[in-house]
């Protein structure tokens, strides 16, 4: 806990802030990732990280809600939902999706920093509570500005 207080600002031991700065919320991710991942490729440790987390959202009483629709709507529509869910988590997301094929998206972000691995970790998990099989996030290309990824499933 005191790494984290030194290294990313977040202290455990006092009340959590309304809000982080980017470089607080990409430190304090990475040192989760080290934490719980050690040894693994830091993009690995991110997906995997990000995977936990939106488990462990849909372990609590409104993810359960969440999932439950997830797998109501299956993976076409949960794909689509993609925008609107990143666009609600933050004021500051810029999302846009095409469709490559029945099964293959594109999905356009601002995302910037570290953290591009663990959002391919989010989105693998919901798309597998959906009900995709088989499911690959990958990041295709990014920049200072953006980053691009794949996603894939099994028909």
């Amino acid at each position: 806990m005191d790494r984290l207080a030194d290294e990313a600002g977040v202290n455990l031991r006092a009340p959590l802030k309304p809000g982080y700065s980017l470089t607080a919320w990409d430190a304090a991710v990475a040192l989760a990732a080290e934490e719980l991942h050690p040894g693994e490729d830091p993009a690995v440790a991110f997906e995997l990280l990000g995977a936990a987390l939106t488990q462990g959202y849909f372990d609590t009483v409104v993810g359960s809600a969440m999932a439950a629709m997830l797998r109501l709507i299956g993976p076409k529509r949960a794909v689509r939902r993609i925008e609107r869910s990143l666009r609600s988590g933050n004021n500051y997301s810029e999302t846009r999706l095409m469709e490559l094929a029945p099964n293959a998206y594109e999905l356009h972000t601002n995302e910037v920093g570290r953290l591009r691995e663990n959002l391919c970790g989010v989105i693998r998990r919901g798309m597998e509570v959906s009900g995709a099989k088989s499911v690959r996030c990958r990041v295709l290309r990014f920049d200072d500005v953006g980053c691009v990824y794949a996603i894939e499933w099994a028909a």
